[in-house]
């Protein structure tokens, strides 16, 4: 009677060595199959990889977040916006954060969300805190606004971007963060349209943004979302990534993220 119980036993613990084993390679299989390279934009004082993602902001831990519970792997690179757009058309990269969807947009990529609304500010140095009461006060300041190429600051920057002579001379495409904030810092720019709550963290905890002025003028507001390249993202993966990013409302992680910068 013994060994017919420790023969069973026995056979029990083979059977759930065995269900772990497969259920391990399936995990494995699972997380090979969902490898997505993610775009972000790099706020470190320092371009040593230590510093990578020091200072990183809300996106990058809006994708981590979504990519861990969906058990896809990933990997971050820091490029400029309007490359950022053309690698995700040609499907070199997988997921860009915090996009407004637009026609052209949605021909080369799914997108799911949203993610958050987005409020777009313009920001000064504190030794330069120009006032604005109007888009149109824009066109008055000392020196030029940086902008990103290819980014979307709606309906009335689009009208200044097209209707304002020499164009070139109020809006400058600077793509480096770090060479934004240097010229900000001795004034060879007037300021920089940035997103307002990543800007408030960055000003708490990067030395980098101590000195920078928010605005109280809100440049643009509108809902953005999670972007995935419809050549590098099978529907299926954008499938699997959408139901993580459900669960991770339902369980109050996006909640958490989003107070962490003062977005709640």
């Amino acid at each position: 009677m013994a060994n017919k119980i420790l023969k069973r036993i026995y056979v029990s613990l083979l059977f759930l060595v065995f269900s772990l084993n497969v259920q391990a390679k399936m995990g494995l299989q699972a997380q090979s199959e969902c490898e997505l390279v993610v775009r972000f934009e790099n706020f470190a004082r320092y371009s040593n990889q230590a510093d990578t993602l020091s200072w990183h902001g809300l996106d990058v831990d809006f994708a981590k977040a979504l990519l861990e519970e969906a058990n896809c792997r990933y990997k971050f690179v820091s490029l400029p916006w309007g490359r950022s757009i053309k690698m995700l058309e040609s499907g070199e990269i997988g997921m860009m954060l915090s996009m407004s969807p637009t026609k052209q947009r949605e021909r080369f990529a799914y997108f799911i969300g949203p993610q958050r609304n987005e409020t777009i500010v313009f920001v000064t140095h504190k030794s330069r805190p120009y006032l604005l009461n109007s888009y149109q006060d824009l066109l008055t300041l000392p020196a030029p606004i940086a902008i990103h190429r290819d980014a979307v600051y709606g309906a009335d920057i689009d009208a200044l971007l097209k209707n304002t002579p020499n164009v070139e001379e109020r809006f400058t495409v600077i793509t480096n963060n770090k060479l934004r904030i240097s010229m900000l810092k001795h004034g060879r720019i007037s300021g920089f349209f940035a997103e307002k709550y990543n800007m408030l963290y960055q000003a708490e905890n990067n030395p980098d943004y101590m000195q920078v002025e928010i605005n109280p003028f809100v440049i643009n507001q509108e809902p953005v979302y999670i972007a995935l390249s419809k050549q590098s993202v099978s529907p299926k993966i954008k499938d699997r990534l959408e139901e993580a990013l459900e669960r991770l409302k339902q369980t109050g992680k996006i909640q958490k993220i989003l107070k962490k910068y003062k977005l709640d």
